[in-house]
């Protein structure tokens, strides 16, 4: 087998190796070259070359959603490294393991007037489980040793301990472009088995007397991955008359005694009937939500107890009444207390599907009206939509919108709501798309956000299942639609920053197929052809700015009256 001839690099690429790892997006550049090498060259990875770095790393963070397995970042010096930096903060708040390894100039050189060589020692230092700093050039056996060491904790760290990314910066000198023949042996690396951690009988016992104790009980599910045996566990719990489940689009459940549209829901409640369906006990599983209206609502309707499970999130006070934290998998938990649990007389879980079949009910009827707007085009794509796509939804509205329409056929649904950027939505959805080329996908985004990572196309990546809809309403929309922001004088400037433009050329460019919708006529057309196509495709329905905003104003008013 033929590597880099840098001891370093040797003992990086074959520890990675032998812990499993297989998938390597990599970035081109000079200083990495003795990596891009030897990942090219062991038969042990999938290397996949994109050429801008913000959009590679959002690209190797849906890779490693699609997958749930860690994939390694790698990158040249100097400003390439900060341009992994937004992606790495989404995978910090998502708990995503990429495996960052920037490739450094010597420390002699930093500040010396030398090209690309600025300080990248724990570049990441807020946004990272853990930087190490290692010798791409060592050789002492002692060296050697440390680099093993500093892989295989890292990898723990990444996968296991504090679940998330893991940077290694590593200092090359010249020569870069030497090989040498080695023998394919496996370094020693060390692993740590995974523990099933168990509550006690008293602790259970103590939890379990609190929930057959209350009357109202709410159970909260943030974004999730899919979990059918969660969901089943959930499902029989739901079934409680004292217990309502409310989840949205991201948490990947649904059932008819699920709350699965919050804000339809919550948007007609005055303060009195909002009290008397806030809960007594909440348990919070999964990560954020998107509902703004629910966060004011639990933050004043305080709930007397609130659980919190998480096998990472010791702290998170979201709702300001945190009691107790589990920190375990909610699978696990449940799993482990359900036995305890207890049905109770309340009237709590019929009082909420009660609303929720009468706003469903006033939902329908407005639909039936809507006259073409985003709201008009959102329902329009998500009855549309055939069962089992995999479905990416850009941050700003197109989130927001998503959860007022059903859902249910969807095979899964992801946002980027670690920090709910619109930065790296469409490289994502390519990412993920990559590495599952046997699942359909979907990417629903806003104009403002494609045109943002446009340069997720700009790679040699053959993806044949990844299709996109663009809702182009000319601008940053969300500032059309949320509080106080409209009625500033500088909201279509320097927030909405109005725009006019399409993704008719950049279509052309890569070769995709290209649609166009502006009226209710050409959206439905367009939707039937767009979904029998074979090929990669963008379907763009262009909505006017003024009216959007006046239809779900008049939505909202709907369903309070």
């Amino acid at each position: 087998m033929i590597l880099s001839d840098k001891k370093g690099v040797q003992q990086i690429v074959q520890s990675l190796a032998a812990l499993q790892v297989q998938e390597v997006v990599v970035c081109p550049g000079s200083r990495n070259a003795p990596f891009i090498i030897s990942f090219n060259r062991h038969n042990n990875f999938s290397c996949t070359s994109i050429r801008d770095e913000r959009s590679a790393a959002f690209f190797a963070l849906g890779k490693a959603i699609a997958l749930n397995k860690p994939v390694v970042l790698l990158c040249t010096s100097g400003s390439a490294a900060l341009n992994f930096a937004p992606a790495i903060v989404e995978a910090y708040y998502q708990r995503i393991p990429l495996i960052v390894i920037t490739a450094d100039r010597p420390q002699e050189w930093i500040g010396q007037g030398d090209g690309q060589t600025i300080h990248q020692s724990n570049i990441y230092h807020n946004y990272i489980r853990k930087s190490y700093q290692l010798n791409g050039d060592a050789t002492k056996e002692n060296e050697l040793w440390y680099i093993r060491r500093c892989i295989s904790e890292g990898l723990i760290i990444a996968l296991q301990n504090d679940k998330g990314p893991v940077h290694f910066n590593v200092q090359l000198n010249e020569p870069l472009y030497t090989t040498e023949e080695i023998s394919n042996t496996t370094p020693k690396v060390f692993t740590t088995s995974a523990l099933t951690k168990q509550i006690t009988n008293n602790e259970l016992d103590a939890l379990a007397y609190q929930f057959n104790h209350t009357n109202k009980i709410m159970i909260l599910v943030g974004q999730h991955p899919k979990h059918s045996l969660l969901e089943k566990l959930l499902k029989d719990i739901a079934a409680y008359e004292q217990v309502i489940v409310l989840t949205e689009s991201t948490a990947n459940m649904y059932d008819e005694n699920f709350i699965n549209h919050i804000d339809r829901c919550i948007t007609s409640l005055n303060n009195e009937t909002a009290q008397a369906l806030m809960p007594d006990l909440l348990i919070t599983l999964g990560d954020t939500v998107v509902t703004k209206r629910l966060k004011v609502l639990l933050r004043k309707h305080s709930p007397a107890l609130h659980w919190h499970i998480h096998p990472f999130e010791i702290s998170m006070d979201t709702y300001q009444s945190l009691t107790n934290v589990i920190t375990l998998k909610p699978y696990d938990f449940f799993q482990q207390i359900v036995s305890l649990l207890q049905p109770k007389k309340s009237a709590y879980k019929n009082n909420w599907i009660n609303l929720k079949n009468k706003i469903s009910q006033r939902h329908n009827e407005f639909v039936q009206t809507a006259n073409y707007s985003d709201f008009f085009v959102f329902d329009k794509i998500f009855k549309a939509i055939p069962a089992n796509y995999y479905l990416h939804i850009a941050n700003s509205s197109p989130i927001r919108y998503a959860q007022l329409f059903n859902y249910q056929h969807i095979a899964n649904t992801w946002c980027n709501r670690g920090t709910s950027g619109i930065d790296g939505c469409t490289s994502t959805a390519f990412g993920a798309a990559s590495a599952l080329p046997d699942k359909s996908f979907l990417l629903i985004t806003g104009d403002v956000a494609f045109q943002y990572d446009k340069n997720a196309f700009w790679n040699n990546e053959n993806i044949q299942n990844l299709k996109i809809i663009i809702i182009n309403n000319s601008g940053g929309g969300i500032f059309r639609i949320i509080d106080g922001s409209k009625d500033i004088e500088e909201c279509a400037e320097f927030l909405e920053t109005k725009m006019n433009s399409n993704a008719m050329h950049i279509a052309a460019q890569h070769q995709w197929q290209y649609i166009k919708a502006t009226d209710a006529a050409s959206l439905q057309q367009g939707l039937h052809n767009f979904f029998l196509s074979d090929k990669p495709i963008i379907l763009e329905v262009f909505t006017d700015a003024d009216t959007n905003p006046k239809i779900l104003e008049q939505y909202w008013h709907y369903l309070k009256n």
